[in-house]
């Protein structure tokens, strides 16, 4: 079990929103602390899990993998975030696979603290909120994935991987190939432009933001 008044930054999170202080300090106790220093599953595709995660620092890599295995990033979880909720009050198998990036921290809350600790009445429109930010979030992608070029495509995928405080990302070009629609190949070629114009830096399957005002001009606005 955890003490709340080490995590007092989470009660902002979008999930604890309409809860009281003392609701606040009661789920949060009832959660326990993983400190991950390196790369962890904490939730696995196809799995049962019987809670779900909040980010307390450090960042999450949420990825699908279909049938073919081929790998999707479909999202990057900040501090603030929960994961595998849905799953845990639903019983059903977790949708995507979730690994902690380096030095993360996240507090397993079971399904049961979640129900004894929030009435139904906040609950449900939390759920409800986070389910709608997921939905917009995929409406987002797909609207790219239709009317948008390949590199308005690829400028707009990693803005959502990154942050001015969070500004790289671990993904292959063969990732990204899948992501956005196009070749391996034609991926180096973009990723090699942005690179020459200083937006980006380029590690072993890693990319660094450089400059992410000027990553934004290139990238369609997404309302």
């Amino acid at each position: 079990m955890v003490d709340p008044l080490d995590y007092a930054h989470l009660f902002d999170a979008r999930i604890l929103t309409g809860l009281s202080k003392d609701q606040k300090h009661a789920l949060l106790a009832s959660c326990t602390a993983r400190v991950l220093k390196s790369p962890t599953t904490i939730l696995r595709q196809g799995e049962q899990t019987t809670g779900g995660y909040l980010v307390a620092s450090g960042r999450v890599e949420v990825n699908y993998v279909d049938s073919s295995g081929n790998q999707v990033i479909v999202h990057i979880a900040s501090a603030g975030e929960m994961l595998g909720e849905v799953e845990a009050l639903s019983g059903r198998p977790c949708a995507c696979s979730c690994l902690t990036m380096p030095d993360t921290t996240v507090l397993f809350c079971p399904a049961k603290a979640l129900c004894t600790h929030m009435p139904s009445e906040v609950l449900i429109p939390n759920l409800c909120a986070l389910l709608h930010d997921r939905l917009m979030r995929e409406n987002r992608n797909k609207a790219a994935d239709h009317y948008y070029t390949a590199q308005q495509r690829l400028r707009l995928y990693l803005q959502q991987l990154t942050s001015e405080s969070e500004d790289a990302v671990r993904i292959s070009q063969s990732q990204l190939g899948v992501v956005i629609g196009c070749s391996r190949q034609t991926v180096n070629r973009m990723l090699g432009e942005l690179r020459d114009e200083g937006i980006i830096e380029l590690g072993r399957n890693a990319v660094r933001i450089l400059d992410q005002a000027r990553l934004a001009a290139g990238a369609p606005v997404m309302e």
